[in-house]
């Protein structure tokens, strides 16, 4: 009862901030031309630490927690052509007010195993959470509403956002079905080193799906909160997508995007976390020391740098990877950082870059055609990319991995592994039960 009251209160607080804050702008708004989008900013009196959960449609994470996006409703959506078109949309965007926050929009890319461009979503409301404050951005395209209409809308959802329906009971696992079987996917990974002898590929990433029945329906926005607390290196974000939502926790970043400096995270080459320091610190270096695990890590740097160089300048990565720690598994990065060249976007880098050796294999055409023949179909966005971009360009893009789509008291889970010349079928098995450790954990609450 006291996390309703308290967000009750900060509901009201930031409503009467917005109002307040909106009456200086409210005649700049009536002027903007039809058919423009724009934007308002205010920075709310409220404490980051001690605001209780934030609502909305959409939630995004960033590692380490210092940054969180809620939003709630779409002002402006596109499905086609979304780089261009995002573009052009900047140009003739209106930001009114003081405030120095940007407006943004979501984007996602489909799975690995598909061939589509990026689509992209301004949110009506998003809510910025860090260390220095909340922001709230409000953005409509203007068209014949009133702009009173407007406003009472903006505040509406605001108010919501602060005020969010209690979490949902915590559900317990009642069926999970594999596809494919243990036995199918013995026989998928010696079929995909048989074709790898033969020069077909270099690399190809199998993928298994588990259908998962619980007690009680899926709250979305619960299960990001907790992965969020379990998984503090990861991206966490939770998106609507289909009838349903998309929840993951990845550790892996396509693409990060800073003024003309992108940078892109190699992952790839896999170890279990053994419970233990002494245990994790051996197993770390029995991974540094695998020259099959290094090899399909250098795989993907070498085909990330090759990419990146030619929409790049000053491409560069460190020589030695680098073990990334996560709660079940640890990993082989390396970071690799260029200068975009002039005209090249953040959603031009992603569809370049999208997809990686390490969710689709390669050569990619080679790799994505193999999967097609013994029939692999991905859903639930599972390897493709989510991310968000700012008016200025800016934004960050990571690999939908770790991840579940739920719908009702239904989630669908998908886990990989990279198979190579030197791939074991148990030992890949083994892998992609570790990988789908992360949301089954968090799944069954009990």
């Amino acid at each position: 009862m006291r996390n309703a009251v308290s967000g009750e209160r900060v509901a009201d607080a930031a409503v009467r901030r917005l109002t307040s804050a909106i009456e200086g702008i409210e005649p700049d708004l009536a002027a903007v031309a039809p058919g423009r989008l724009a934007s308002f900013s205010v920075a709310l009196d409220a404490d980051p630490v001690s605001v209780p959960s934030i609502g909305g449609d959409s939630r995004w994470t960033a590692p380490g927690g210092g940054l969180s996006l809620h939003t709630a409703g779409a002002a402006a959506r596109f499905k086609h052509q979304a780089a261009t078109r995002f573009a052009a949309e900047c140009e003739r965007w209106c930001v009114l007010g003081t405030a120095k926050a940007l407006p943004l929009a979501f984007f996602t890319a489909p799975p690995a195993t598909a061939v589509s461009a990026p689509a992209a979503w301004v949110p009506r409301v998003l809510v910025r959470r860090s260390r220095n404050g909340i922001v709230a951005t409000l953005t409509a395209r203007r068209d014949e509403t009133p702009v009173r209409d407007v406003i009472r809308s903006w505040q509406r959802e605001l108010g919501l956002m602060f005020a969010p329906a209690a979490a949902g009971p915590c559900g317990r696992t009642l069926e999970v079905t594999a596809a494919p079987s243990a036995t199918e996917w013995r026989r998928r990974v010696e079929a995909a080193v048989r074709a790898i002898d033969a020069d077909r590929l270099a690399k190809v990433v199998l993928s298994r799906r588990l259908d998962v029945r619980l007690s009680h329906a899926v709250d979305a926005a619960a299960l990001a909160e907790r992965l969020a607390h379990l998984h503090p290196g990861c991206h966490v974000f939770s998106l609507p997508y289909g009838r349903g939502h998309v929840v993951a926790a990845s550790p892996e970043l396509l693409a990060a995007k800073r003024g003309a400096r992108l940078v892109s995270h190699a992952l790839a080459g896999t170890v279990e976390r053994r419970g233990a320091p002494d245990a994790d610190a051996e197993a770390a270096a029995a991974l540094l020391a695998s020259a099959k695990e290094r090899h399909e890590h250098a795989v993907v740097v070498d085909c990330i740098a090759a990419r990146m160089a030619e929409i790049c300048t000053d491409v560069a990565h460190p020589q030695e990877p680098v073990v990334m720690p996560l709660r079940f598994v640890q990993h082989l990065s390396t970071p690799v950082t260029g200068r975009l060249r002039e005209g090249v976007g953040l959603l031009d880098a992603v569809s370049h870059l999208h997809p990686t050796p390490a969710v689709l294999g390669t050569p990619r055409r080679a790799a994505r055609a193999w999967l097609h023949e013994i029939g692999e179909r991905r859903d639930g966005l599972y390897s493709g990319v989510s991310g968000w971009i700012d008016l200025a360009g800016d934004g960050d893009a990571v690999v939908v991995l770790r991840a579940a789509y739920v719908e009702d008291r239904s989630a669908v889970l998908w886990a990989g592994a990279g198979i190579m010349a030197a791939s074991d079928p148990e030992a890949e098995l083994a892998e992609t039960e570790l990988k789908l450790a992360t949301m089954l954990e968090v799944l069954d609450a009990s």
